[in-house]
């Protein structure tokens, strides 16, 4: 007879119990060296000395850029700034990689570019707001331009940017101008699928006119694995390559790199904070996470991250697997796709 359900379990002394994971120790030693105590802890297990950590994530970087040798010497490469962790990091990783004095420098020419487009701000803010990422900007040497989100969509001239922040002429109806332009989609999910396509069109544009030949943009591997996720969600799953992976080669002339997709938003604070880097920040809005597809993938691998921190990692290596299926086809005039 089956016995199971019944309560006459004789020997309780002798159940086996799952093992607990053990605490991690404040003195325990570095993963990589072995030698010096960890100060550093991620994804829960991972623990590093600051010296490790550091050349670690230097290493990470380069040898994401070095694996696929698309940058070729005295090539222009064109940055997307934006407020907060990436963007500092980013800049960071490219300044000390040209000043090294090994074969192992980067030999590229950046040119950084600000997007303005943080239109839930007041006009007083905008205008500190830009400021304050000129001043960080300025500390990295690097030569910058400034545009804003309203003037690339009603300026046809082509002659938007600007070289220092106040020349950039920022006014309370940038907000309308913006909401107008995107009034005639159906619902959020196709607004912000729209604006992510048409900015998109603006970057390759702007760097084209810079002479750029490469765009750095600051995604991290939870926004690569929102973006797999929404593809899916959407019906896109013959983009996901394109649309997640290293490098975005739609277009002929101008490719866009991802280089701080294998990096979390945790790895580039503690590596900005041990740097002494203060990344200019900004007050985020309040959004519904449910009121469009972009919104709700990011909610649900964020979450899931907390708990499952192999989440992202796993998204990331299933994205990597997936190609696009005929190369032979017709693109889209629009987002340039298949």
């Amino acid at each position: 007879m089956c016995n199971v359900g019944d309560d006459n379990i004789e020997d309780l002394e002798n159940i086996k119990y799952m093992p607990v994971k053990e605490k991690l120790s404040p003195f325990s030693k570095c993963n990589k060296c072995r030698e010096q105590t960890s100060s550093i802890v991620l994804r829960s297990k991972d623990k590093y000395c600051k010296s490790c950590f550091l050349a670690g994530t230097v290493h990470k970087f380069k040898a994401l850029l070095g694996k696929h040798k698309l940058i070729r010497p005295n090539e222009k490469v064109m940055i997307v700034h934006k407020c907060g962790h990436p963007s500092t990091a980013l800049l960071h990783f490219v300044k000390t990689g040209i000043e090294l004095e090994t074969h192992k420098k980067l030999h590229f020419d950046p040119v950084v570019l600000f997007i303005e487009d943080y239109l839930h701000l007041s006009l007083e803010e905008r205008q500190d707001l830009i400021k304050k990422v000129e001043k960080e900007v300025g500390s990295f040497k690097f030569p910058m331009h400034f545009t804003a989100s309203a003037k690339l969509i009603t300026d046809d001239t082509g002659d938007t940017l600007k070289s220092r922040g106040r020349d950039l002429e920022l006014t309370d109806n940038d907000s309308s101008i913006v909401h107008k332009f995107l009034e005639k989609q159906v619902n959020n999910t196709n607004k912000n699928d729209f604006w992510n396509i048409v900015m998109q069109k603006f970057l390759i544009k702007i760097a084209k006119q810079l002479e750029c030949k490469y765009i750095f943009i600051p995604e991290l591997s939870s926004d690569v694995a929102s973006k797999l996720l929404i593809d899916v969600s959407l019906g896109r799953g013959d983009h996901i390559s394109l649309n997640t992976g290293f490098c975005d080669s739609r277009d002929d002339a101008v490719k866009i790199l991802r280089p701080l997709r294998l990096f979390d938003a945790k790895e580039l604070a503690l590596y900005n904070y041990l740097n002494n880097l203060e990344p200019v920040t900004f007050r985020i809005p309040l959004d519904n996470p449910y009121k469009s597809v972009q919104q709700l993938m990011k909610k649900f691998v964020n979450d899931l991250q907390v708990n499952y921190p192999a989440t992202v990692t796993t998204i990331l290596k299933t994205g990597d697997k997936l190609t696009v299926s005929n190369k032979l086809r017709n693109k889209c005039e629009f987002c340039g796709l298949l």
